[in-house]
């Protein structure tokens, strides 16, 4: 199964929605600009989010990216941001790596982090 067929079945711009909803007017920042996140951008619409970056590390010369502020994790560290949505399937690996490595002893520690399309790949393949 790809990312399109999987971001289908999953909903995921009633998802995107609700997380709009939930976090209204909260400054998110978007950890993870791979192919899962790309695939998100080119077939949903997330103009309701506040995104007011994204972070990933190949983002080192970049400053934009589908006109969203660049970021790399070393600046996320100290990013003026409310909420970190993880774009990527495997949501439990990068959170381990904000909160162990990336976010551990900045000012961003504690700060809320949460999967963008929560369910993993494996989650649907057991569903079925």
């Amino acid at each position: 199964m790809d990312f399109k067929e999987y971001l289908k079945i999953y909903n995921a711009q009633k998802k995107i929605d609700k997380l709009a909803q939930k976090y209204k007017n909260r400054k998110i920042v978007i950890y993870g600009a791979g192919q899962f996140f790309c695939e998100i951008m080119d077939n949903y619409d997330l103009s309701k989010l506040n995104i007011v970056a994204i972070c990933d590390k190949k983002f080192e010369n970049e400053k934009k990216c589908f006109n969203f502020i660049c970021i790399t994790p070393d600046e996320l560290k100290n990013y003026d941001c409310d909420l970190i949505l993880i774009a990527n399937f495997d949501y439990q690996r990068f959170l381990t790596i904000l909160d162990d490595h990336i976010l551990y002893r900045t000012k961003n520690e504690g700060i809320e982090i949460r999967p963008l399309i929560k369910l993993s790949f494996w989650d649907l393949f057991l569903r079925k």
